[in-house]
């Protein structure tokens, strides 16, 4: 059905998609939440880079990261995405000096609000996470992998183990943790996730499929 079926069938078009659009055709994501499981995820999908004092990386593939993830991942972020800009901007301000200097800049901000460097036609439901799903499909991504999302109720955004969520009753809610969150499900039914959009946890897990060995 192709992406812009995504973006009008459910996002809610209202203007062209940006320039960007396409410009990533066939290559590889993955996109990092701000759960607590995020490092265990990106260890186990061969991203542990041990070089120098240490960093987040794999060959082939680019890196985006969901809201305040932008701020901790001690990597080269080619994609920065958040439903709120102005919160984007302050995470990115608080970026570690050394990071840029190691890993080099952020290389684009995008958002469904304008405010980032690329303004996408997308509603923001779903939380960013399912946005920046949208977003690096319209970048034509062949293959994109979730680290990092469970959308359960456990911390995130680095706080303490005890700290919960609100994702199962009110961010990305469903009738029980098993079944897909509406927004999700009317996003994943229009085909363009199929094959190409997996997970290595929680919910997100369990509605997509893990990677493939292969990748």
């Amino acid at each position: 059905m192709g992406v812009d079926a995504l973006l009008t069938g459910y996002g809610g078009n209202v203007f062209p998609p940006p320039t960007i659009a396409g410009t990533y055709k066939g290559k590889r994501l993955i996109i990092c939440a701000d759960a607590a499981c995020i490092w265990d995820d990106l260890e186990r999908f061969g991203c542990r880079d041990d070089q120098g004092r240490g960093g987040v990386a794999k060959q082939g593939w680019d890196f985006m990261t969901i809201n305040k993830m932008v701020e901790m991942l001690p990597g080269r972020v080619e994609h920065a995405y958040s439903n709120e800009p102005r919160l984007l901007h302050a995470f990115i301000a608080a970026r570690r000096e050394e990071y840029a200097r190691e890993f080099s800049p952020i290389g684009h901000t995008h958002s469904c609000n304008k405010g980032a460097q690329w303004r996408w036609p997308w509603s923001g439901r779903g939380s960013s996470l399912l946005g920046g799903v949208i977003v690096g499909l319209g970048l034509g991504y062949a293959e994109i992998v979730i680290c990092g999302g469970p959308l359960d109720n456990g911390p995130h955004n680095g706080e303490p183990p005890w700290r919960k969520t609100a994702f199962l009753k009110r961010e990305v809610p469903a009738d029980s943790p098993e079944q897909e969150n509406s927004h999700w499900r009317e996003a994943i039914k229009l085909g363009e996730m199929k094959g190409r959009v997996f997970s290595l946890s929680g919910r997100t897990k369990s509605w997509l499929g893990a990677p493939p060995s292969h990748l």
